[in-house]
């Protein structure tokens, strides 16, 4: 998968590919008639030469252009700072790998822009020999070796440059030969093959000799670019590295020793943490492994001894509950018995006070019948006595009253008893 990776990597940033790519649509255009102009058609695809000189004009073309929006997306990141600035004093050379990664992580999709790949190379170099006394020597060293990249890089426009004027020739030969080839002393008169291969010839020397100058204006514009591109690259880098280590100054080489032997020791001691770090790391993942298995042997078997308690102390629970409503219902049944057993006493006490407040009432309504005929009485004997005393008979009516007091008496003796007789007597007391 890395190498499928790379592969189509390659290919998409590949000026043969999209050159040919271009090539084939600009002639499906003039071959589907998107392009009728007679000079583009007779200048660009009027020969089978010219073919080759487009299709080569393309491919420089795709490298011009790949390479013009590398050049800026290089420029627009040459304002981000990939490493921060240097402390007051200076920084140890030792610290020249911390400042790598620190380019590394900064410079994310622009690995080989060539600010990174300059302090990269640049940090490598106190890195490896653990001074920066030669730090100055070796950025100049690698803006010239920049400068040289930049050159050759432009190797396969130079080739297209050169090859389409070859072509041209090459065309101008075909179309001499031509027309040589249709001169003859017996059709002096008839031309017209010379003149079709001289025209060939022609068109195809002045076709290669426009696309050649365009690319090579091109390539002069973008080399300039290129060109302005290093030298801030050049400035940056020297301000950025430059008087930025501790140097000593020693030239005996005690110095470098002591930093190599620094070195070595910290990248001996970094791999031997690394190791150790490896090995805690299979140990607590072998022994969270082991942990987990036993964990789960744990939990399976203790939610089995937990299914099982919990259903014998449920069946306990059930027959208890059992028996406890079984009891329950006994008791409310018995409970219910003894008192509907009640209610009915209750019943019959309750009819049977019902029957005595009747008879009470009868007699209470008795009673009061025969106090308003007292009353009556009273108020008769009171009329008669004063009837009597106005009449002077007052001893007739003392008798009289006597034996009307005594016929009362008789009739009340079983209602008002001795208080009534009382009562009487006191009436008469009084009369008297």
């Amino acid at each position: 998968m890395p190498s499928l990776s790379a592969l189509s990597s390659l290919l998409l940033r590949s000026p043969l590919l999209w050159g040919a790519g271009l090539a084939f649509f600009f002639f499906s255009l003039i071959h589907s008639d998107v392009i009728t102009d007679e000079n583009v058609v007779r200048y660009l695809a009027g020969h089978w030469v010219e073919y080759f000189e487009v299709g080569f004009f393309c491919i420089g073309l795709s490298s011009l252009a790949m390479k013009t929006v590398d050049l800026l997306m290089q420029r627009r990141a040459l304002g981000t700072p990939l490493v921060g600035p240097a402390p007051a004093g200076g920084q140890h050379p030792s610290e020249a790998v911390t400042l790598q990664r620190q380019v590394v992580d900064e410079a994310g999709e622009e690995p080989t822009a060539y600010l990174p790949r300059r302090l990269r190379e640049a940090l490598d170099l106190v890195a490896r020999t653990g001074t920066a006394d030669e730090l100055e020597d070796h950025l100049k060293y690698l803006a010239d070796l920049d400068a040289a990249r930049a050159h050759a890089s432009y190797g396969l426009v130079r080739f297209v440059v050169w090859a389409i004027p070859i072509m041209g020739f090459l065309g101008t030969v075909i179309g001499i030969t031509v027309a040589i080839a249709n001169l003859s002393p017996t059709q002096l008169e008839n031309i017209s093959g010379v003149v079709a291969g001289l025209g060939t010839a022609f068109d195809t020397t002045a076709t290669a000799l426009a696309l050649s100058m365009l690319l090579m204006f091109l390539q002069f514009m973008i080399e300039r670019g290129e060109q302005s591109l290093l030298d801030r690259v050049d400035q940056q880098a020297w301000e950025t590295l430059a008087g930025r280590f501790q140097t000593d100054g020693i030239s005996d080489g005690s110095a470098l020793a002591m930093a190599r032997l620094g070195d070595a020791v910290g990248r001996s001691s970094a791999q031997l943490i690394e190791a150790q770090t490896h090995s805690w790391k299979e140990l607590e993942q072998t022994a969270a492994a082991s942990l987990e298995r036993i964990f789960a042997g744990l939990g399976d078997r203790l939610r089995e001894t937990l299914a099982a308690s919990l259903d014998e102390t449920l069946a306990t629970w059930r027959e208890s509950l059992v028996d406890a409503h079984r009891q329950l219902a006994a008791e409310r049944d018995d409970r219910w018995e003894r008192a509907t057993a009640a209610l009915g006493e209750a019943v019959n006490t309750l009819e049977q006070h019902q029957d005595k407040v009747v008879g009470q009432t009868a007699t209470l309504e008795k009673v009061v019948g025969m106090l308003d005929e007292i009353a009556a009485l009273e108020q008769s004997l009171e009329n008669n006595l004063a009837a009597v005393t106005a009449s002077g008979r007052f001893e007739e009516a003392v008798i009289s009253l006597s034996a009307a007091t005594q016929l009362l008496a008789a009739r009340t003796r079983d209602v008002a008893g001795p208080q009534r007789e009382l009562a009487v007597d006191a009436s008469v007391g009084k009369v008297a």
